[in-house]
């Protein structure tokens, strides 16, 4: 992709699993197989600066992805890399000097997943609310970023919190554009998430592009409308992540038993990224608004 994807490039959205070393959670809604950071696809996506996202399987204990972050100085394979990390926090326990700690490893930031897939309740707008506020509260001094994937009506719910409630130094930060579907593209929710991007109080991540499609006849083009909106309503707000390694859909898992979930070992979708990139950058023909994708907006979050 060297003939796409331009130099100093970031992948603000992949996730490593290490379940020999750091087991995860019980209860939880899937179980992954094992995923190294030194597998990671840089020639798909000529990215070296990369955005590991805390997995919700990994609960609340910032270990595995502290180990993760580590490695971008002992392992060989990793020599260039820039790694940093979103974490999944628990605000009642950890304190400010752990937090501090956390951002001298390379953590910049909170993640949140409130997207149940069809496993448990799904969070609402006011449940989320109340998770961000505390977060925000002890997070803005360090301008963090809190990333969320949740549903664009939990993001319309949100709306006049995040304009008026909270601390401007944190960086809010859509996961997956904003959780929105195709058939969410003219909803009014989309539109007031819409005016979220143009006012510069949320950054969008530009990936999950498969889940948002799946099921939907038009494949990748299904959710074009969508992410055209979001381009042209923040260019300064988007950056891109792949989802590596591309667990598997929550389709699939539905009807699984919570032992199921817990004993059978998922391996991961083969996803064209290559093919995501290439229509993405069909989207964008500004050469501007290409790199600011790539490289300026996503090191103003995350350097």
């Amino acid at each position: 992709m060297a003939d796409l994807v331009p130099p100093d490039a970031w992948d603000t959205h992949i996730h490593v699993f290490d379940p020999d070393n750091f087991a995860y959670v019980v209860p939880r809604s899937y179980t992954p197989k094992a995923a190294q950071i030194i597998e990671y696809p840089t020639s798909v996506t000529s990215c070296k600066n990369v955005v590991i996202v805390h997995a919700s399987v990994q609960g609340s204990s910032p270990a595995a992805l502290l180990d993760t972050l580590s490695k971008q100085h002992s392992v060989a394979q990793l020599n260039g890399y820039k790694l940093r990390g979103l974490a999944t926090i628990d605000v009642n326990t950890i304190t400010d000097s752990e937090l501090d700690a956390l951002h001298v490893a390379g953590v910049r930031g909170a993640r949140l997943h409130e997207m149940s897939w069809g496993h448990g309740k799904q969070s609402d707008g006011d449940d989320i609310i109340r998770k961000v506020k505390a977060l925000a509260s002890r997070l803005a001094r360090l301008g963090w970023a809190i990333g969320i994937f949740c549903p664009v009506s939990a993001w319309a719910r949100m709306a006049d919190i995040i304009r008026n409630d909270i601390d401007p130094r944190v960086k809010m930060v859509a996961d997956h554009m904003g959780g929105t579907f195709p058939h969410e593209a003219s909803s009014e929710d989309f539109k007031v998430f819409l005016d979220l991007v143009r006012e510069k109080k949320v950054f969008v991540k530009v990936s999950g592009f498969e889940r948002l499609y799946n099921g939907y006849d038009n494949g990748i083009e299904s959710v074009a409308p969508i992410a055209k909106a979001i381009i042209e309503a923040g260019p300064d707000q988007i950056v891109f992540g792949t989802d590596w390694p591309h667990t598997q859909l929550g389709v699939t898992r539905k009807g699984k038993t919570d032992e199921q979930r817990l004993n059978d070992i998922e391996g991961f979708r083969t996803v064209d990224d290559t093919g995501h990139i290439r229509k993405l950058r069909e989207w964008i023909q500004d050469d501007e608004t290409w790199q600011k994708l790539w490289v300026k907006n996503p090191a103003a979050l995350f350097n």
